[in-house]
């Protein structure tokens, strides 16, 4: 069954967005009767009807709200230093949405690459990937400065961690374990974090791990914590 992205999902009818509505009449060639699914990208699904197949502004009968076992996140926040090549983030976006990322943060290092990206059509690319892997969380997107990132998440309770490479340090991420359900996972530029920045996260309680026994591309390395956090589980309280 096809899915369809709508902020709002509350109510009996509710209308998809032009680019939603184009989607669903003139690309999935949906009519009225049709069943379709629509989330509000925070874990809500609900099943609904085609009720005006109209290709810019199609209208939905919201039938009932899908409960139980529903894709939502893994607990990830996930902050990542783009590359140079923007493609590569690209890529790491919708693999990280299609495993369950809860929030990326494409974080402007002291040795970062690339300090812009296109913020709109990264969000797009997000909605893209949510319906195709059929889950119900979008993830939140920000681009902030490296400090400020830390500074925000000083007080938040999660599982931290900076992945860098430091040929003394033997602590691999897969063996930590997780005593909260979220988790944020610093991931450096192509040409790593500073010293200062790496004080800086170890003096807000960061703790230094290593992303298996190789030396992962900015995005593969990105991609490995979103599978380490989707398989491991909090320990009981």
């Amino acid at each position: 069954m096809h899915y369809f992205y709508s902020i709002d999902i509350s109510g009996e009818f509710m209308m998809l967005s032009k680019e939603e509505s184009e989607h669903c009449v003139r690309v999935m060639r949906h009519r009225e009767g049709d069943v379709v699914r629509v989330t509000d990208g925070r874990g809500r699904l609900a099943e609904a009807v085609v009720a005006m197949a109209d290709p810019k502004k199609c209208l939905l009968e919201i039938r009932q709200e899908i409960t139980g076992s529903i894709p939502a996140h893994n607990g990830l926040q996930l902050a990542v230093a783009p590359t140079k090549n923007a493609d590569r983030m690209e890529w790491l976006l919708e693999k990280s949405i299609e495993i369950g990322v809860c929030s990326i943060t494409f974080l402007q290092c002291r040795h970062s690459e690339r300090t812009r990206l296109n913020m709109e059509r990264l969000q797009r690319l997000s909605v893209a990937a949510l319906k195709q892997s059929q889950t119900t969380w979008l993830p939140e997107l920000k681009m902030m400065e490296f400090a400020e990132f830390i500074r925000q998440n000083e007080n938040i309770l999660a599982d931290k961690f900076i992945a860098w490479c430091d040929e003394n340090n033997q602590r691999q991420l897969t063996d930590m374990p997780r005593h909260h359900h979220e988790m944020i996972l610093l991931v450096g530029p192509e040409g790593d974090f500073s010293d200062e920045e790496v004080a800086m996260a170890r003096h807000s309680g960061y703790v230094e791990v290593k992303l298996g026994d190789r030396r992962l591309r900015t995005e593969t390395a990105g991609l490995y914590g979103c599978f380490a956090a989707a398989i491991s589980k909090p320990l009981p309280s």
